[in-house]
């Protein structure tokens, strides 16, 4: 149901929903609470349209450790702790889930939640909003060298009307879900005659991948989440009947694989009818799961040289290969050979990124409005940096990705049956010079520098209601 055409009857009000499995403590914490946050919406005879744009998970993000510190559990003010500056408090989350009551399955279900996250804020949302909006909402943050921002200051406790000790609790936050579903701009029905209600669950990461630092990890660093609610804009249609129809959305799905060498073909089978963009981000292998280091991090694969896409082995979409034409960065030396995090050198690989871009909007590049791709500025993150950049989080990391947008207004590609791939080359001998020390910025073949690449296809589905019958074409 269109509630346009029904603005006269239309009523707008907000439904605030607690964690349906919700302890007496209200905490959820790997460390001594609930991993699992469940939030049911029921269902309504009358049309109920759910505005999931707008919908909001609030609560209060506190991070806490075993040892050492001030006392009571408090993070000490010198100390490394961090969370990732484009994730913030979503890089707590492993999974999010959101299914239909009514049909009893899944409609979304986005593995790596973590890693989604920080290449759809660095690519459509532009270096105010992290300052403004984003800072509010998920506690996100510019990565600056400067400024340094950590949990520290970031998650203060705040001592109003709290006792000392465990009482104190530190930062509120109020963000978005970014779900294909919320998003695909068409509300979700929740009536009985469509979805007859929905379920959202959120599957909580292990605190060694979420705080991390020099300190975190040495002091056993770790979270909890208190007070949460959801907050669910919904439009009540009075005096129209339950309508059955169809519901179109978006919904992504994750899988993963590993680059081991600097010329690497990443092949997959993702069994979608109808993809409209796919995205790659990756890390640094050994960085997951070590609390010393950011999990959640989007790190370079080096110096790219070109890029092939394709499907069952033909060129698709480009019918060309990227290649990358831009200077050589090889034991090039920096202006100020003193300084480890000023004067770098970057390199724009301008093609790639705007195929970046195009993927994450899904859109074409003039409808782009603001992102966080930077050549030579530390205050989004720099495109090209080093592998390993801003992994302890006391240094700048990049913001680099791969995304390829497959259709932007028709139904997708089809991927049901053909294998979906992606050929990448990187310099093999590619090095930076860093105070008068040339690194190698490759990938080599071993274990340190292979790269976990987590690869998002964003596709198209509908539901069609027909009396008691319901049919779902992904």
């Amino acid at each position: 149901m269109n509630r346009q055409s029904n603005l006269a009857n239309t009523t707008k009000r907000f439904l605030q929903l607690h964690p349906q499995n919700a302890t007496s403590g209200g905490l959820f914490s790997p460390r001594n609470g609930l991993v699992l946050v469940r939030f049911d919406i029921s269902s309504s005879e009358a049309p109920l349209l759910l505005d999931g744009s707008s919908l909001r998970l609030a609560g209060v993000y506190t991070a806490r450790q075993v040892t050492g510190g001030p006392g009571n559990n408090q993070l000490a003010a010198a100390d490394l702790n961090f969370l990732d500056g484009f994730c913030g408090v979503n890089m707590a989350i492993e999974n999010v889930t959101i299914s239909s009551k009514r049909l009893n399955q899944n409609l979304e279900r986005i593995n790596q939640y973590y890693r989604l996250c920080p290449s759809v804020v660095s690519g459509a949302k532009g270096f105010k909003e992290m300052e403004t909006e984003l800072s509010n909402q998920s506690l996100s943050h510019n990565t600056n060298a400067l400024s340094r921002p950590g949990l520290n200051t970031y998650n203060a406790y705040s001592t109003v009307g709290a006792t000392t000790g465990q009482g104190q609790r530190g930062q509120a936050f109020s963000m978005p879900l970014y779900a294909g579903i919320f998003n695909s701009g068409q509300d979700i029905d929740l009536s009985s005659a469509a979805m007859g209600g929905c379920t959202i669950e959120i599957l909580l990461r292990a605190s060694t991948n979420v705080v991390f630092g020099a300190n975190a990890s040495a002091n056993q660093a770790y979270y909890e989440l208190s007070d949460l609610v959801l907050t669910c804009p919904v439009y009540e249609v009075g005096g129209a009947a339950p309508q059955g129809g169809q519901f179109s959305f978006n919904s992504w799905s994750s899988m993963f694989q590993t680059v081991n060498s600097s010329d690497s073909v990443l092949s997959l089978t993702p069994g979608l009818g109808r993809v409209t963009s796919c995205l790659i981000n990756s890390v640094t292998a050994t960085d997951l799961g070590n609390q010393n280091f950011n999990s959640s991090r989007l790190g370079s694969l080096g110096e790219v040289q070109q890029l092939r896409w394709s499907a069952n082995g033909a060129l698709l979409p480009l019918q060309y290969r990227l290649q990358t034409v831009n200077q050589q960065n090889n034991d090039v030396a920096k202006v100020n050979a003193t300084a480890p995090n000023s004067f770098q050198v970057h390199n724009l690989n301008a093609d790639i990124v705007r195929n970046y871009l195009e993927g994450i909007k899904t859109d074409r590049y003039n409808k782009v409005q603001g992102c966080n791709q930077s050549y030579n500025s530390w205050s989004g993150g720099a495109v090209n940096q080093t592998i390993n950049a801003g992994r302890t989080g006391d240094t700048p990391q990049g913001s680099d990705g791969l995304a390829i947008l497959y259709d932007a207004y028709g139904s997708g590609q089809n991927f049901s049956q053909r294998v979906w791939s992606i050929q990448l080359r990187t310099s093999a001998v590619n090095q930076l010079n860093n105070n008068g020390t040339n690194r190698s910025n490759s990938i080599d073949g071993t274990a340190a520098t292979a790269q976990a690449c987590s690869v998002f296809f964003l596709s198209k589905n509908t539901i069609l209601f027909g009396g008691n019958s319901i049919d779902v074409q992904r």
